[in-house]
């Protein structure tokens, strides 16, 4: 009889990193990860096995050999993600007992399919919830944050799938939705960069952008305040002012991410102009340039009042979050500051993220 409620376990080397796939597999069915050298779970409540482990030395190979022993007496499917493609890990994989084997750039919707199909079941029987389109934004967000600050590469494909997921789970859930679930982060940086990214795509949609235009605006605001993960968690969770020294640390993050994007390379330039310039003010108050008028780009223009409106009503444990009527006739008079045009066209997507949610 086949599992009405199946199981994955995803078995990895590199834990931290495989919560995102985990997070992919978890769209299909339940799944749980467990690190390398971890106890295994229970064969009878696995219904398969995903591995994420590099073959590159014996002391792995052997452990996860004997990881996989009791799944393989109980002819459980395995499936095993390369890590380099090479000939030597293929081999590997099947020897240890893999039924499929996918490349290392096996896409998101490539893992779930391969997963759904030994299991039988399938991805196409809904679409995702709401909440599912924000953990995997959460997730790949996440991967990307956490890759810059240990100094690591993300791929261009990480931004893709955040942003695909941003847009599908304001459309489906509207702006409200996505601010109530983004409300329960706890961690302050990735709560604000993704109230950010949602604002961004409902903005863009009250503004009737195409989808191509929408997905640049998404993937600017995404990555707007990725040079944070350079910053000193002391200063970048501090409750309360920053002090002078500490604010002039904290203003250095707009080109440290400029200088990361750059330097990766792959990214539209109006996404770099985004990342560099979202705290210039028209009026020539801001930084890191002083820029001023028609030297501010229009996507510029449009993720930096979503910034701020986010900014003022994101939850944190030290102080009660602005309401939104409040929060955008803070908007509406910072004069010069900001298109009056913009911040008045902001003013549907500031309604909409007051409204109470349908039951």
């Amino acid at each position: 009889m086949k599992n009405n409620n199946p199981t994955v376990l995803l078995i990895s080397d590199r834990p931290h990193q495989s919560r995102e796939m985990g997070g992919w597999i978890g769209r299909v069915c339940s799944c749980r990860s467990i690190g390398l050298h971890e106890r295994p779970h229970n064969a009878k409540q696995v219904a398969a096995i995903v591995t994420d482990v590099a073959f590159r030395d014996a002391a792995s190979i052997a452990r996860l050999r004997s990881v996989l022993a009791p799944y393989r007496a109980a002819a459980t499917p395995i499936t095993s993600v390369l890590r380099d493609n090479s000939h030597y890990e293929q081999v590997q994989a099947v020897a240890l007992g893999a039924t499929s084997v996918l490349p290392s750039t096996a896409s998101p919707a490539e893992i779930c399919k391969a997963v759904a199909a030994v299991l039988g079941t399938s991805i196409a029987s809904g679409p995702a919830s709401t909440e599912g389109h924000v953990e995997q934004a959460r997730l790949q967000f996440q991967a990307i944050f956490h890759a810059t600050t240990c100094g690591e590469p993300f791929t261009r494909t990480k931004v893709d799938y955040a942003t695909d997921s941003v847009v599908e789970a304001v459309e489906d859930g509207g702006i409200r939705r996505w601010l109530e679930i983004v409300w329960a982060y706890d961690n302050i940086t990735y709560q604000h960069c993704m109230l950010v990214t949602g604002l961004a795509a409902e903005f863009a949609k009250v503004l009737a952008f195409s989808t191509s235009d929408q997905k640049l605006l998404v993937r600017g605001a995404l990555l707007h305040d990725l040079g944070k993960a350079k910053i000193p968690l002391a200063i970048l969770n501090k409750p309360g002012s920053l002090d002078p020294q500490e604010l002039a640390i904290m203003q250095t993050h707009p080109g440290i991410g400029y200088d990361l994007l750059r330097e990766q390379g792959g990214y539209e330039p109006e996404i770099l102009e985004v990342v560099l310039r979202h705290h210039e003010f028209l009026d020539g108050s801001g930084y890191p340039d002083g820029l001023s008028g028609s030297q501010i780009g229009d996507l510029v223009r449009l993720t930096t009042i979503c910034d701020i409106y986010a900014a003022l009503v994101e939850h944190r444990p030290y102080r009660q979050p602005t309401p939104p009527a409040r929060a955008f006739a803070i908007l509406a008079d910072m004069g010069g500051k900001l298109e009056t045009a913009l911040v008045r066209a902001f003013s549907r997507v500031a309604e909409s993220s007051a409204a109470p949610i349908a039951a």
